[in-house]
């Protein structure tokens, strides 16, 4: 969103949004497919997490939909989220060196990172970074926590696409498709570099480095504007 308004793009900013959260669903549902297919066998008890996880999710969307629509409009406050979304997984990154890990999840989890992820309406606060940053600071397997998250955006996705159909109708009325439909696919393209990416960097200790570049942009996006 903070691009678009450094970039001056003149689509609906919410209907290209969900554009891009839609390329980037293709990339989660490409690169988990068989612990997607997993979730309906032998993994049955993630589903139920995840179900658990997207409760809080959805009651938080529901009721603060209004407010986060609104602040779309004010890129200084993108900056600012960006900033306490460094802030939260630099913290969360330090946290769990000094804590012991579990390998699994538990409905307390879920609960937690389900409302992570509802904070996340919030424009600037990354939804993946969120979820796997309270994921670290409740003491789970970090590549555990990248993989839940990336899981958990599916259902999360899927309902904004769903919510805001008729929004997405009016906002294509009138505008250039190709500008969405590039934007879904450089999506995609960037989901599936970054789903590697991030699951390195959980392995090697790294992920600071994710926090470190959301304060980077951040502060250009709070000077920019």
């Amino acid at each position: 969103m903070a691009l678009q308004g450094i970039f001056g793009l003149k689509e609906s900013k919410i209907a290209f949004d969900i554009f891009l959260h839609f390329g980037t669903l293709v990339a989660v549902l490409a690169f988990f497919r068989k612990e997607i297919l997993a979730l309906f066998g032998k993994e049955r008890k993630l589903l139920l997490f995840l179900v658990i996880a997207s409760i809080p999710t959805f009651i938080i969307a529901i009721v603060f939909k209004d407010m986060a629509e609104r602040l779309f409009a004010a890129p200084k406050v993108v900056g600012y989220m960006l900033l306490v979304t460094g802030a939260w997984l630099i913290a969360s990154v330090l946290f769990s060196k000094k804590i012991e890990t579990r390998k699994e999840l538990t409905a307390a989890d879920s609960i937690l990172i389900g409302i992570a992820q509802g904070i996340a309406i919030i424009p600037g606060i990354s939804r993946s970074g969120a979820t796997i940053a309270t994921g670290f600071l409740a003491g789970l397997d970090k590549e555990l926590c990248v993989r839940f998250s990336f899981l958990l955006s599916i259902p999360a996705v899927l309902g904004a696409i769903v919510f805001k159909a008729r929004k997405i109708a009016g906002a294509l009325t009138g505008q250039d498709p190709l500008t969405f439909i590039a934007g879904g696919l450089a999506a995609m393209c960037v989901g599936l570099i970054a789903i590697k990416l991030l699951l390195k960097m959980a392995r090697s200790d790294k992920f600071y480095m994710f926090g470190v570049y959301c304060i980077i942009v951040g502060l250009i996006v709070i000077v920019r504007f």
